[in-house]
């Protein structure tokens, strides 16, 4: 099977806000929401920094994401490339001689982070209050913008990615997210198929079942291709080495990844086009196709153990077309935005 497929959109094909974004000269502020081209606009930036001779540090917070990002650029400037980092093994130094610091998810560090850095550089930042993962060490929007006053705003509220269903699901199931319905209208030319939410009648406390392990496998099935990004997201590494074992049953070539210093003391290493992760690691990437099993565990954890909405927020708007839900009992608050199986 072939590796994750990725595909920088050119630097003609950026809209007119993100043109703005990216050409701006003094350092910017960017929000909006999944898929609104948030790091499409800070990579271009980073990129076209070495192309003008300048140098930048462009920083997101997974490894997973860092290595996408970077394995972006190495198509316009290596010297770009080799400057992509993770934000807490990547954090600028006294004695950096950066031009620009550009932060994606910047939502996901403390306020402290960036009183450090910007003693070093000029910071352009990008951030979504409704996809931090770690309440406990996040910057929110108004505590950047207080920070970072002199930056330049810039919002983007046009969604790339997911069809005006997918969007139209998350706006429903989870009402704290900020989706303008400009983010909604704008997707009128792609409305895209409802979810599809599969009901097995396994027991609750069962961590997987027969019936959800074999529609795991019909839906990789289904749309495997050299082209077509499959992802299996759950909350925990334990539910992802839960479901290797399950997928290796039957596929022999995808990838997984964790935080787990032990077995990735590098991070995240080359991923394929089916791959398994955890919702946190999942973030800042996009898959033609979302798996999401237990989703019945929705309403049962998040809020404790270490899981919030925000976590399945970030899990569902990863897909790009084709959303799966799986629960071992029907969730009839789901009804209006989903189309229902038993299986």
């Amino acid at each position: 099977m072939a590796g994750y497929y990725f595909n920088l959109p050119q630097i003609t094909q950026l809209t007119i806000p993100q043109q703005a974004a990216l050409n701006e000269t003094k350092q910017i502020a960017l929000s909006g929401g999944p898929g609104t081209g948030k790091s499409v606009v800070s990579l271009w930036r980073h990129i076209s920094n070495y192309q003008k001779g300048k140098k930048s540090l462009l920083l997101t917070y997974t490894t997973t994401l860092a290595k996408y990002l970077s394995a972006c650029c190495t198509t316009q400037n290596q010297n770009a490339a080799n400057n992509v980092k993770t934000s807490l093994r990547g954090k600028p130094q006294m004695g950096s001689s950066w031009n620009e610091v550009i932060v994606d998810e910047a939502q996901d560090l403390p306020i402290n982070y960036y009183n450090d850095i910007k003693r070093i550089s000029n910071v352009s930042y990008g951030a979504d209050d409704s996809q931090i993962l770690y309440p406990d060490q996040c910057s929110h929007q108004s505590q950047l913008e207080e920070l970072f006053n002199s930056n330049v705003p810039y919002v983007l509220d046009r969604n790339f990615r997911s069809t005006q269903r997918i969007m139209q699901f998350a706006r429903v199931v989870f009402p704290n997210a900020y989706i303008p319905q400009a983010t909604i209208s704008g997707l009128a030319n792609n409305i895209g198929e409802l979810p599809i939410l599969l009901i097995s009648n396994g027991d609750r406390y069962d961590r997987t079942n027969s019936k959800q392990d074999n529609s795991i496998f019909e839906i990789i099935n289904s749309f495997r291709s050299d082209t077509h990004n499959i992802a299996i997201l759950v909350p925990w590494k334990s539910d992802a080495q839960l479901f290797e074992n399950v997928i290796k049953e039957q596929i022999n070539d995808f990838s997984i990844y964790y935080e787990d210093s032990t077995r990735f003391p590098n991070g995240c290493g080359s991923i394929k086009n089916v791959h398994i992760t955890t919702f946190k690691s999942a973030k800042g990437l996009e898959f033609d196709t979302v798996i999401i099993p237990n989703f019945h565990k929705y309403n049962e954890i998040c809020g404790s153990f270490n899981v919030e909405w925000q976590d399945y927020y970030v899990a569902a708007t990863r897909a790009r077309s084709n959303l799966y839900l799986i629960s071992h009992y029907d969730m009839p608050k789901l009804q209006s935005v989903t189309d229902k199986s038993y299986i």
